[in-house]
């Protein structure tokens, strides 16, 4: 059976695994839930429980539960869905995939914005350019407010340059397809952390049938059908950035950072973490903030997600184990042909991953480490135990 608007919002929201990626927001159909301080609230009838829907009682709906990435299939089980045979790809402990490199932007601009080797801006770029694009769902920074993440359809090079740098703070980017629908992007490049590609996915793969209960009018269908698939639909590239966690901006930035530190946030040039979080400030300075220490401010929303790796994107990047390079994980045919001829039109500079052996065996450790932390919501089946046959060829 498909999950249910009263199952999200009991399994998931209250639970406290809610990522608050606000997809389930985006499809909503009938106007019934709203992004309220960082999580979906039914909003259709103040005198009605949280976890009431006058639609899904009624006709039914719950267009929203098919999105989430914490209720039902998760990554692995979904796996042969987005890439079809998996018996052409290697399966491994962070997901399957095709190739894995290490590589740098040529670009020293976008390199000197980008936390790593500038890959992720690079190729946007590369692809806006060469037209194979028409926009990108991007995270960048509030002008009103210093190092506050929002997120944001682009559609020029130049933004997407601007948009380069990660902050470690939530940005729900997937609310920037209502941008892209209303700018009218149909071939869009869509740029997030792994609780953010997963609905993206379940978008492109869910099977439209299920709304079909016998109970509803065509026009019905035909309105949950458009939510349901149609966001996911112009998404044509998902680049899925790596990530085990990321911290609150009240206690990260506001509390430790500005606070205990005292640095101005409008200060700040740059934010990354390499075993140790790295600010690096306007002026030039780098400071260092203990692991440990900034982990007292992760957000627990984190600490229910498994999938370190975005292991359903086409492209998957990080900077893990590696100053200055971008690892990125080549999954599908069409990431990785894109990704080659930006390469071959001197984007980048590639290398092997034999020349990189600490950040493969770091990207091994950190997704199974990830895989093994998921608790389990009251009256939920195992979800995170790897399918048969999936091994590590390393």
């Amino acid at each position: 059976m498909p999950a249910t608007f009263r199952q999200m919002m009991n399994e998931v929201v209250d639970f406290g695994s809610c990522c608050e990626c606000g997809s389930c927001v985006l499809v909503c159909p009938h106007n019934v839930i709203d992004y309220i301080d960082g999580k979906p609230k039914q909003v259709a009838k103040a005198s009605a429980a949280f976890d009431f829907c006058g639609i899904s009682e009624g006709i039914g709906c719950d267009v929203c539960a098919q999105v989430c990435p914490r209720l039902g299939d998760r990554e692995h089980h979904l796996a042969a869905d987005v890439f079809g045979d998996l018996d052409q790809m290697y399966r491994g402990a962070f997901g399957a995939y095709r190739r894995v490199v290490a590589a740098r932007c040529i670009d020293s601009d976008i390199r000197a914005r980008a936390e790593d080797g500038g890959v992720v801006t690079g190729l946007l770029a590369w692809l806006r350019r060469s037209d194979e694009i028409d926009g990108a769902v991007v995270s960048t920074i509030d002008p009103s407010q210093p190092c506050v993440p929002v997120p944001r359809a682009v559609t020029t090079e130049e933004e997407i340059r601007a948009s380069a740098s990660s902050w470690y703070t939530y940005c729900p980017n997937n609310l920037a397809l209502e941008q892209a629908e209303k700018l009218g992007l149909t071939r869009v490049a869509f740029v997030g952390v792994p609780c953010q590609v997963t609905p993206v996915r379940k978008m492109q793969v869910v099977d439209a049938g299920i709304l079909d209960n016998g109970r509803k009018k065509e026009k019905h269908i035909e309105r949950q059908t458009k939510f349901l698939k149609g966001f996911g639909e112009r998404v044509a590239l998902t680049i899925g950035l790596l990530c085990s966690e990321v911290f609150t901006f009240e206690g990260m930035m506001r509390d430790l950072v500005e606070g205990e530190m005292g640095i101005a946030l409008a200060d700040i040039a740059k934010f990354n973490v390499k075993g140790k979080v790295l600010i690096d400030t306007r002026a030039g300075a780098r400071l260092e903030i203990n692991l440990k220490q900034a982990q007292e401010y992760a957000r627990p929303e984190c600490h229910h997600c498994g999938d370190f790796s975005a292991e359903l994107a086409d492209i998957s990047c990080g900077g893990v184990g590696a100053m200055d390079w971008t690892i990125v994980v080549l999954r599908t045919p069409r990431g990785e042909a894109l990704f080659d001829r930006a390469a071959a039109d001197g984007v980048f500079e590639v290398r092997p991953m034999s020349e990189f052996e600490t950040s493969m065996k770091v990207l091994l450790r950190l997704a199974r480490k990830q895989r093994q932390r998921v608790p389990l919501a009251p009256g939920r089946a195992e979800t995170s135990v790897r399918p048969s046959g999936f091994t590590n060829p390393h």
